[in-house]
């Protein structure tokens, strides 16, 4: 308002010299005129400043909370998480045999894992048959990533098609928890139950590709497909997680302990049982973790 009054004083005072000191256009006046002028102009200037110095504050901060979410050193840079259904108490049911029946996964990283953890529970009555429990394939390698329940009722754990049969076996008839980790210098152990075993080196030195699909209840004898049926899974799983690291003791010491899924939400998961990305086919339901799988 005080700039507008100056400047309309000083357009007349330009315009018509109506103020005069003795008859004479008073010069000292429009100077003060200017000055005025001059100073509601640099307000303007400076308040315009303090909004731009405003945004730039705001995106440098942005970049700082951007770059303190990348893990440095030795680990897998990860895409955004994209949501997902919350499945907590959830579980799915996998009734009975079959070769169409699974749940499709499909983790998104944009490099070639270096470390990995797996982490599920399973329940199945059987004892003595072939079994897939989880399974990720690449175009590379059909087993990329294959946690197994053997004939023999063991465990077999392979990476990039490097197989390790375990001397641990499956208990039937009851929740199972288990857990196996990996990492490119091929250390590898396995958790079941809460006990942890160290079993046989596998796959140093190469990575796991990208593009992954993942499927429970069925063996990717091929990227994607050719199930065998005598080695779908027949029961139920829940609370399944894939996470970047390898050897994570404290991750799988809270899994084993049963705590709460929300602990086990990190930046390099790759699978998260909280924020489950996931397609059903054939006869697989999802339910609640209290009601009965039947057929």
């Amino acid at each position: 308002m005080n700039t507008q009054r100056a400047e309309e004083t000083y357009r007349k005072l330009s315009e018509n010299e109506e103020f005069t000191d003795n008859g004479e256009t008073s010069l000292d006046t429009k100077d003060n005129i200017y000055m005025i002028l001059n100073t509601g102009r640099a307000w303007s200037i400076l308040r315009a400043l303090v909004v731009v110095l405003g945004l730039l504050c705001v995106l440098l901060l942005i970049g700082i909370i951007v770059l303190s979410t990348k893990k440095t050193g030795d680990t897998t840079t990860m895409l955004p998480t994209n949501g997902g259904q919350n499945m907590q108490d959830q579980k799915f049911c996998f009734p009975k045999h079959t070769k169409t029946s699974y749940v499709k996964i499909t983790p998104d990283y944009e490099d070639p894992l270096t470390h990995v953890t797996l982490c599920m529970r399973y329940f199945t009555k059987l004892s003595l048959k072939e079994q897939s429990l989880f399974s990720l394939s690449t175009s590379d390698y059909q087993n990329a990533v294959l946690l197994f329940i053997e004939r023999t009722g063991k465990f077999s754990f392979s990476i990039n098609n490097d197989i390790t049969r375990t001397r641990h076996a499956s208990p039937p008839n009851r929740w199972n928890s288990v857990c196996a980790s990996w990492s490119t210098c091929g250390e590898t152990y396995l958790w079941l139950n809460g006990e942890m075993f160290s079993i046989r080196h596998l796959a140093s030195g190469k990575g796991i590709p990208t593009e992954p699909i993942v499927m429970l209840g069925q063996e990717q004898d091929t990227y994607g497909g050719h199930f065998d049926i005598t080695q779908c899974f027949v029961g139920e799983i829940s609370d399944v997680y894939l996470w970047g690291y390898g050897r994570a003791t404290s991750l799988v010491t809270q899994f084993m302990q049963m705590q709460p899924s929300t602990n086990l939400h990190i930046i390099d998961d790759l699978i998260n049982w909280r924020a489950f990305n996931y397609t059903l086919s054939g006869n697989v339901s999802a339910m609640s973790i209290t009601s009965v799988c039947i057929d």
